[in-house]
Order: C-alpha cells, then sequence, then structure tokens
C-alpha cells in the first residue's frame, strides 16, 4: 500500500482524507490518505521523513505553502511563478510540487457566468493562486484591493507579475476605487480570512449593492458555509457561493495530478459535502 497524505497545522479536521480515500477506493487504488499535523518548525524533518517512507504524494496547506519549496526536488511553471505549492508528486524519489488552488477555483465557477471583470479582496496565498490563473479562464480585468503594507511596491509589483499584466491593486479604503470596480463588477471574491469566524465583512451593505444584478459573489471561506457576506449578497439577490467547490476540485486536480486518470468530482463532493466538520483544507 502506498501513502498519501496532507502536511498542515492545524491538519486534524481536514477534509480532504475524506474525499481522497474515496477516490482510491472507487479507483481500486491501493493507497491510503492521511492527514499529518506538523509543527513548523519540524518541516524539514517531516519532509525527510515523508521521502524515506517513499510517499506517493502529499497535499500542503497553511503554513507549509510556501516554506515547503527549497525541500523539493522540482517546480511545475505555475508553482514556479506562484513561489508556492499545495501538492507534490513523488516521481522516482524526486518530489515534483505544483499548485492546484487557483485552477481549482475557476473549475469550480460555472463557465456561462460572466466573469471579465472580477474583485479580489485580498492578496495574501489564496488570492495569489486564482490571481495567477485568472487570465487562462477567461478574465481581462482584475482589481485587487487590500489594507496598506509596508510593503505596498513589492505587492503591486507582484500582483501585475502574477496575473500577467491584466491585475491591479488598490488600496481598500480607497472608496473611489472600490466604487468604481464593484459597479462594474461581474464577480466578487473574498480571499480573506474574515467572516470565517464570525459575521464580520469587509464591505458595506451598501458596497455589496453596487454590484450588478447579473454578478457572483464567492467566499472562499468553507468552515462557515454562509458567511456575512454571503448573506448579505443574498438578500441583494445575488448569486453566491462558498469555498467548498474549490476545496473538492484542487483535490480532484491533486489525485488526476498523483494517479494520472481522471477524477469524480461528484463522488468526490458527495463525500465531503454535509459533514459537519471544522473545515481546514
Amino acid at each position: 500500500m502506498t501513502l498519501y497524505g496532507l502536511i498542515a497545522h492545524p491538519a486534524a479536521h481536514s477534509l480532504s482524507p475524506i474525499m481522497q480515500n474515496e477516490m482510491m477506493i472507487a479507483r481500486q487504488i491501493n493507497g491510503h490518505y492521511h492527514s499529518f499535523d506538523i509543527i513548523p518548525s519540524d518541516l524539514e524533518s517531516a519532509v525527510l521523513g515523508l521521502r524515506a517512507l517513499h510517499v506517493g504524494g502529499f497535499n500542503v496547506s497553511t503554513p507549509f505553502k510556501s516554506a515547503i519549496v527549497p525541500f523539493l526536488d522540482e517546480l511545475t511553471p505555475l508553482a514556479q511563478r506562484l513561489q508556492a505549492v499545495n501538492t507534490v508528486k513523488n516521481i522516482n524519489g524526486r518530489l515534483v510540487g505544483t499548485s492546484t488552488d487557483g485552477d481549482g477555483f475557476w473549475q469550480s465557477i460555472n463557465p456561462h457566468q460572466p466573469h471579465e471583470h472580477v474583485v479580489i479582496l485580498g492578496n495574501g496565498g489564496a488570492a495569489k493562486s486564482v490571481i495567477a490563473t485568472a487570465q487562462h479562464y477567461g478574465v481581462r480585468h482584475l482589481a485587487v484591493f487590500n489594507r496598506l503594507h509596508t510593503d505596498w511596491s513589492q505587492r503591486e509589483t507582484q500582483v501585475a507579475y502574477l496575473s500577467q499584466g491584466i491585475g491591479q491593486l488598490s488600496d481598500l479604503a480607497d472608496n473611489q476605487a472600490l466604487t468604481d470596480a464593484l459597479v462594474n463588477a461581474d464577480m466578487l471574491i473574498n480571499a480573506t480570512t474574515v467572516g470565517m469566524n464570525d459575521a464580520r465583512t469587509l464591505l458595506t451593505d451598501y458596497q455589496i449593492s453596487l454590484l450588478p444584478q447579473h454578478a457572483l459573489v464567492v467566499d472562499m471561506i468553507y468552515r462557515n458555509q454562509q458567511t456575512g457576506l454571503l448573506k448579505t449578497a443574498q438578500k441583494q439577490q445575488l448569486l453566491i457561493q462558498n469555498g467548498l467547490s474549490m476545496l473538492i476540485n484542487q483535490g480532484a486536480l491533486s489525485f488526476e495530478f498523483w494517479f494520472n486518470q481522471p477524477a469524480d468530482r461528484q463522488l468526490m463532493a458527495n463525500a465531503v459535502r454535509g459533514k459537519d466538520n471544522d473545515i481546514s483544507n
């Protein structure tokens, strides 16, 4: 039996083992997927241990997506651009890292939903993967909003680089820029953790009301199934979506990266939906 898994901190409440083990059983793969809670100072030792166990592959979640890069043998072009990894495959003893987060996000969106003009709240790890893959899925303009940081000019450059020139970073406090972006948006994405554990939102009810009626509001949070943002958007009769579909799709893409065969996304969705877990990829 070949071992697969997830390294994260914390990792105990992950839904990944549920959907990956179901998928391996369905495809009659002699493997098992296990979550490993790794203390950050033990990351290098953990990777050495996974090598020694000849694991087939593993997922990488918070806080290791960037920290693991120096311990891998190779990165795919996308992972190289991001300098972040969420999936690792062991190919003849070489650990090859890729990122399925961005593709997983865009593949979770209904392809008929307009998405040429997109507003993203946040430019941390979750946002970067979405920004880096947006153009491939037909996005023409990305308005990225974040609170001011001391490394602002570096962040501006990074957004332009990752987005291949279609993205622009603006201060969340710039009401005029935010209003202009929301009025023209086909999609609003919350890529921050605001609203994960409470009813807080980064935008006011009025700001959300500026969105066109065809706009889709996506909250990448899936621990709280309906965040304050999604509740407000629903009251405005806007289409809404939480982060569970992204979790399923990025997991399916990880499975396909490891096994070179298609994953059954409906089976994986059935495995995780309705689970009353405190979810953490």
